[in-house]
């Protein structure tokens, strides 16, 4: 079987997880590059395998499965997200309380801004014109983008372009390609870095856009001069505190700095954007899940976001491990020491023995968050699971309440979605607000 598989419909998983599942759990597949390795696709397995300190999260490890088809020379470099314990724990540890349950809560009102900005836009541009809209570029792609630039403390004048011309606008690749706006973007990032060392300030907006590119640090000429409208004072954020608290207390060097800034600023933005996209569509699809919704959006907020991160996994790709410490044995099968290892999460997540109709859409699902493997598991896990929630939550449950009048502009062959082979998402979304539609009828979820 060769790897990745395609899907038959867009906005569903492979139907070969689930043969694989009934027939041969664990598989081997053979990868683009001609390599082979294992695919695990039952929930019990995956889970098995992403706590087993057999395996290796880091690239670089022999037998780690990469999905291109050449290597172009370099071996990628691991970030937190790849790297293995101590240092993964070491940097992992300098990020925890920022994105723990009880800090996030805590910027409830923030996402709430942006959310609501967002659609007092299209409210205003679209809605009271009676036009239709494309609900990916004018909601689920900037949302994200903006709320995770003000948490990270990037200056608002510089949001929207890093949105459009760097690797933190929604290219719909996996997180290996478009290596030139990674650098764009890191290059920037190591800027924004230099800068709250210095406890200096730049605006960053279009008269300095150009040296931002070009420049890999603050000149010393540039140093205290605060340039734009905000200057002098420095951007609170999580760059002010990951420097304040880890750089300047010598926990962290300044390039742990920047790396750890880049993965915020880049790791989920695009599943975040795919699972806003995918979430409106599946209701578009289950009209009894629909109207339950539109009749009290703010009380099935959270249940849909949850059913929506399980029935929707957006990841294909991720999730791959290579075995480094004696064998690793799954289902009767032996993975042996430098063999590869693909953890099939969006077919864990569709698991017939975790959850009863996994292929129903249900937003009054009891589904606990600890078996949605989507944010992976073990050491692993996603750090921004509960960003990503509150956001998904916040954004879905707005959106129905502002607008419960809103419907599919076309025919679902209008819906562009992402390539068969990639990370499932929605590219283009047309979309038209009824107003003639008001909330009328609260009812509570059971």
């Amino acid at each position: 079987m060769e790897f990745p598989f395609a899907r038959e419909r867009a906005a569903s998983p492979p139907s070969q997880y689930l043969k694989l599942r009934q027939t041969c759990p664990v598989s081997k597949v053979k990868l683009p590059g001609g390599d082979h390795a294992w695919l695990l696709t039952k929930h019990e397995d995956i889970r098995i395998a992403l706590s087993s300190e057999k395996v290796s999260a880091d690239p670089r490890t022999p037998g780690y499965p990469g999905l291109r088809q050449t290597t172009g020379g370099n071996d990628p470099q691991p970030t937190i997200v790849t790297l293995d314990d101590p240092e993964h724990s070491r940097l992992r540890k300098a990020l925890d309380t920022e994105f723990s349950p009880e800090a996030v809560d805590g910027l409830r009102l923030l996402i709430h801004g942006v959310v609501d900005n967002a659609l007092d836009d299209i409210d205003r541009r679209y809605v009271e014109q009676h036009e239709p809209f494309d609900l990916i570029d004018e909601f689920a792609a900037p949302v994200p983008t903006r709320i995770i630039c003000r948490i990270v403390g990037v200056p608002p004048s510089d949001v929207e372009w890093l949105a459009q011309d760097t690797s933190l606008g929604t290219d719909h690749h996996p997180r290996d390609v478009a290596e030139d706006e990674e650098q764009v973007l890191i290059r920037y990032v190591r800027q924004l870095v230099d800068c709250r060392i210095s406890r200096t300030d730049e605006s960053y907006g279009e008269d300095r856009r150009e040296d931002t590119l070009e420049q890999e640090g603050v000149e010393e000429k540039d140093k205290g001069k605060g340039k734009g409208k905000e200057g002098g004072k420095v951007h609170e954020g999580l760059i002010s505190k990951l420097v304040r608290q880890q750089y300047d207390t010598g926990n962290l060097s300044r390039d742990e700095v920047v790396q750890l800034v880049y993965v915020v600023l880049t790791a989920g933005n695009t599943a975040l954007l795919n699972s806003i996209g995918l979430g409106v569509l599946s209701l578009f699809e289950n009209q009894e899940q629909w109207h339950k919704v539109r009749r009290n959006p703010l009380a099935f907020g959270p249940g849909l976001a949850a059913e929506c991160l399980r029935y929707n996994t957006t990841s294909a790709l991720d999730c791959r491990r290579a075995v480094v410490d004696d064998d690793l044995v799954l289902h009767g099968k032996t993975i042996k020491k430098g063999e590869g290892v693909i953890c099939a999460v969006q077919s864990a997540d569709r698991d017939e023995a975790v959850t009863q109709k996994p292929d129903v859409f249900d937003v009054s699902r009891k589904y606990p968050a600890e078996d949605l493997l989507g944010f992976g598991y073990g050491a692993h896990r996603c750090l921004g699971e509960h960003l990503a929630k509150t956001t998904l939550e916040i954004a879905l449950a707005t959106l129905f309440a502002r607008f419960p009048g809103l419907k599919l502009h076309g025919q679902v062959d209008d819906v562009e979605f992402t390539g068969p082979t990639e990370n499932i998402g929605v590219v283009k979304l047309p979309v038209l607000v009824d107003d003639h539609v008001q909330l009328h009828r609260i009812i509570m979820p059971d």
